[in-house]
């Protein structure tokens, strides 16, 4: 009797114990998701006129009466200028309130909306496209440097990812209603509500580390960042791999309408991508870090270069929506991953907000190199193109995520 009472006193402890430890777990899920929708809005605004970009392409060339080339420059520009914004912040992140500089970000993307919907000169339209973002650029930074200092960062952009890529697949679907009765004019005006409207939401970004005073001088921010070997690799990696992306981004929309896909279809299969989205952004926020970063990372990136390369060469457009949703769901699983990487390498989110500008500098190369490519070969070459830039890419940022398992380091 006595043995069975202390075996029933060890098992009740064991039982407490846990209670214990799931509790934090549970308590940690939920309470990512508040910061999660946060980013979430920050990156609609950031990325919602690079996104735009495939789906412009056409209404844009003949509002202005211009060649493919001219608004592959306008592009080019756009997304420099994003770039710029994006990494110019790795450093006032570690300083200065996220929530103010992602409300100060939205506005300058209101204010340059809206100039966009008022100009007929391309030339002023570049410039105005610029100045979305730079804003965009501003809040994407306050918002990356949020979730990578939060306590399960890769939860944080899963969660995020599923969010601002439902409001993309929304957007997708609403474009060419809004371009038939309300136009170009109309586009941008709805980009500057919908800015304006996610400026309440930046309340719940994570406040800068303390450590991270503002009495600190630039360049010891810059050397005192962990693990730049790794980062270096990670970054680099990132750049190449998304060269293919974005040229096969940019031609995205092309490339549905050479499979016969009418507009209103292809902004239904947009739409319909969504469920895709959903399930691998899901997987990401249900699998977090138990598998750690590497094997997640390989399956997720093999995946996306394999069906990215393959849609370029489909005539059939039921397999082009097939390939496009697996293009879809391999990104949304993929992305949480690559930032929560980077975020591991330092707390702080210097390696995280860099990192993602270096990513989204590869968009403007990006649709160059697929305006020379198209022009000069055709469309088939771009498979080639994304296939070899995309392996070389993910060798290169694998390695990273593999050292950060070996390391330990969580994020």
């Amino acid at each position: 009797m006595h043995f069975s009472s202390v075996a029933q006193e060890v098992l009740g402890e064991c039982y407490k114990l846990n209670d214990l430890a799931m509790r934090p777990k549970s308590e940690r899920f939920w309470s990512v998701i508040p910061g999660a929708l946060a980013v979430a809005a920050a990156y609609n605004v950031g990325l919602w006129g690079l996104y735009l970009q495939p789906q412009m392409l056409s209404p844009l060339m003949a509002k202005f009466g211009a060649a493919e080339t001219e608004i592959g420059m306008v592009y080019g520009a756009e997304n420099f200028a994003y770039f710029i914004a994006l990494l110019l912040t790795a450093i006032p992140v570690t300083q200065c309130s996220r929530t103010k500089m992602a409300i100060l970000g939205a506005a300058i993307a209101v204010v340059g909306s809206v100039a966009c919907a008022f100009t007929d000169n391309l030339g002023t339209f570049m410039l105005y496209r610029c100045v979305v973002s730079v804003g965009g650029g501003i809040v994407s930074g306050a918002a990356t440097a949020s979730g990578a200092g939060s306590k399960d960062p890769v939860r944080v952009f899963a969660l995020a990812g599923m969010l601002y890529l439902f409001v993309f697949s929304v957007g997708r679907k609403l474009v060419p209603v809004g371009l038939e009765n309300f136009g170009e004019t109309g586009i941008f005006l709805g980009s500057a509500v919908f800015c304006a409207v996610t400026i309440p939401i930046y309340g719940f970004l994570n406040p800068p580390i303390k450590a991270a005073s503002s009495s600190v001088h630039f360049w010891t921010l810059i050397r005192n960042a962990p693990y730049r070997l790794y980062a270096v690799l990670a970054m680099l990696g990132l750049f190449i791999y998304e060269l293919g992306q974005n040229a096969v981004f940019t031609y995205m929309d092309k490339l549905g309408e050479k499979t016969g896909l009418a507009g209103d279809d292809r902004g239904s299969v947009y739409l319909l991508s969504f469920s895709l989205e959903l399930l691998g952004g899901g997987l990401a926020a249900w699998m977090g870090s138990r598998f750690g970063k590497f094997r997640p990372l390989v399956f997720g990136l093999g995946l996306n270069i394999t069906s990215a390369a393959m849609f370029t060469v489909v005539q059939d457009p039921i397999y082009y929506i097939y390939l496009l949703f697996l293009w879809n769901f391999s990104y949304a699983f993929s992305m949480p991953y690559i930032t929560g990487t980077l975020s591991a390498l330092d707390k702080e989110g210097r390696w995280a907000v860099a990192g993602d500008a270096i990513w989204n500098f590869s968009s403007t190369p990006g649709p160059i190199i697929a305006t020379v490519i198209v022009t000069n070969f055709g469309y088939n070459p771009l498979a080639l193109w994304v296939f070899t830039s995309g392996a070389l890419g993910i060798t290169l940022f694998c390695y990273t995520g593999r050292k950060a398992d070996k390391l330990g380091l969580d994020g």
